[in-house]
C-alpha cells in the first residue's frame, strides 16, 4: 500500500533429485522498527564551542557568539499517513504500527495467526518440534522394485514437516489420505529404480506400474533426499526450479489431504499427492516465504517469494526490499511464475547481498489488484 510518499517497506515436482537434476537433490519443474522522528547521536558531548553551527553555509568566526540556523528540516514533514501508520524518517515511507498488518489498502488489526503476530518464542519452538524426525529407518524392504515399506514414524514426520511450513506461512494444516499411499509408492520405487524423475514416466522404464505412473503425474517427486522430512526442505527451498512449482503447491491454502510415498531400493525416491483441494482453506489473501514476522534463517536461503491467492499480480508487479536498521534499499531481481494449478508469485531474489539473522527486512510489493503490501521479516536464529 503507498500513501503519499508512503514506501512501506509445484510443486507437482521434486526435491532432493526433483527433476532439475541438481546433485545432491534434483527436482522437476514443479507440478525493530525505529519509531517515526528517533535520531541515535553518538554519544559525544559537546563543550559550548563545538555548538557553533553554520547559519546556512556561511563559515562562522572563531571569535562570534555561535549562531544558530532554524533548525534541520523534519524528513516526514509534508508526508500523510494513514490511521494505525507511521513515517520511517530516513526513507519518507509509511509503514504499520505495531500490532497492525498492511492488508493493501489500510493498517489494520491482523487476523488470528498472521504470522506478523507471533513471537520469536514462539516461531523456535514451533521450529525445534516440527522441523524433526523419529522414523529410524523411514522405509524397509528388499528387491529392486520394492516397493516396500514406509515405516508409520515416516509418514507422521512427512505431515509434521509439511504443516511447520504452512503454520509459518499462516495456513491451516493438511492430513495423511491414506488411500493414496500405495501408488505413492510406487511411484517413490520407479523413481528410485530409475535413478531419475518424470512426471509420465514411460512403460519401458524399470519397475513400471500404471498406478505409480499415475500417481506421478499429480505428485510433487524427489529423488536422492535421504528421510522424507529432507525432501520437504528440498521442495520448500526449491533450487533450480524457476517456477517455485513444488513450493507453490505445498503452500497452497486449499490442499486438504495429501498421499505419501517413500522408497529406497536404490537411490531414495519420494512421492507427494498435492492436487487435493478439500482443505477449509485460509482467509489470508496473499503468503509469503520467508514469512512476516520472526522467521528461522532456513526460509531466507535461496529465493524468497509472495503468492498471492485472493489477489492477483500485474505485468508491472515489482518488490523493493528495505533493511529497517539502517534505512537501506537492498538491490533485489524479481520476475513472476505460475501456471500449473497454484496460486502464482512473485519471486524475489536477494542481489548481492547476504539476509543475516537479527535483521527486519521490510518487503513492498506493489502493481497488485489492491495497489501494495508491505510486510516485515525478522531472520531469527533457531
Amino acid at each position: 500500500m503507498r500513501i503519499g510518499a508512503w514506501v512501506m517497506l509445484l510443486l507437482v515436482g521434486c526435491t532432493g533429485t526433483l527433476s532439475s537434476r541438481s546433485d545432491e537433490g534434483r527436482r522437476d519443474g514443479g507440478t525493530t522498527r525505529d519509531d517515526a522522528g528517533t535520531f541515535v547521536r553518538d554519544g559525544s558531548v559537546a563543550s559550548d564551542a563545538d555548538l557553533a553551527v553554520d547559519g546556512g553555509g556561511t563559515p562562522i568566526d572563531g571569535g562570534v557568539d555561535g549562531g544558530v540556523d532554524s533548525g534541520p528540516t523534519d524528513p516526514c514533514a509534508g508526508v500523510s499517513c494513514p490511521a494505525n501508520a507511521a513515517c520511517d524518517p530516513r526513507s519518507r515511507a509509511c509503514f504499520c504500527r505495531p500490532g497492525f498488518v498492511d492488508d493493501g489498502a489500510a493498517c489494520v488489526a491482523p487476523p488470528a495467526g498472521d504470522p506478523a503476530t507471533r513471537t520469536e518464542a514462539d516461531v523456535c519452538e514451533a521450529w525445534r518440534t516440527g522441523h524433526v524426525e523419529n522414523a529410524r529407518p523411514a522405509w524397509s524392504g528388499s528387491g529392486a522394485c520394492g516397493p516396500g515399506t514406509m515405516a508409520p514414524e515416516a509418514i507422521d514426520d512427512t505431515l509434521r514437516r509439511i504443516n511447520l511450513f504452512r503454520w509459518l506461512a499462516g495456513l491451516p494444516p493438511v492430513s495423511d489420505r491414506p488411500e493414496e499411499h500405495d501408488a505413492q509408492m510406487e511411484c517413490a520405487a520407479m523413481m528410485s529404480a530409475n535413478g531419475a524423475l518424470s512426471h509420465s514416466p514411460p512403460e519401458s522404464w524399470d519397475c513400471y506400474t500404471s498406478a505409480g505412473a499415475g500417481a506421478a503425474g499429480r505428485s510433487n517427486i524427489a529423488l536422492g533426499y535421504g528421510t522424507p522430512g529432507a525432501a520437504i526442505d528440498g521442495y520448500m527451498l526449491d533450487r533450480n526450479t524457476p517456477s517455485l512449482g513444488h513450493r507453490r503447491w505445498i503452500l497452497n491454502p486449499p490442499l486438504g489431504r495429501v498421499g505419501i510415498g517413500f522408497a529406497s531400493p536404490s537411490r531414495p525416491g519420494q512421492c507427494l499427492s498435492v492436487f487435493d483441494r478439500s482443505g477449509s482453506g485460509s482467509e489470508r489473501t496473499w503468503t509469503a516465504y520467508p514469512n512476516p514476522g520472526p522467521s528461522p534463517m532456513f526460509l531466507a536461503q535461496g529465493e524468497w517469494s509472495f503468492q498471492t491467492h485472493g489477489i492477483s499480480l500485474s505485468a508491472g508487479s515489482s518488490a523493493t526490499v528495505v533493511r529497517v536498521g539502517d534505512g537501506m534499499t537492498l538491490p533485489v531481481t524479481t520476475r513472476q511464475t505460475g501456471g500449473g494449478g497454484p496460486p502464482n508469485s512473485l519471486v524475489i531474489v536477494p542481489d548481492g547481498w547476504t539476509p543475516e539473522a537479527g535483521q527486519t527486512y521490510r518487503v513492498t510489493v506493489d502493481g497488485l489488484s489492491v495497489g501494495e503490501i508491505s510486510y516485515e521479516v525478522t531472520l531469527v536464529e533457531c
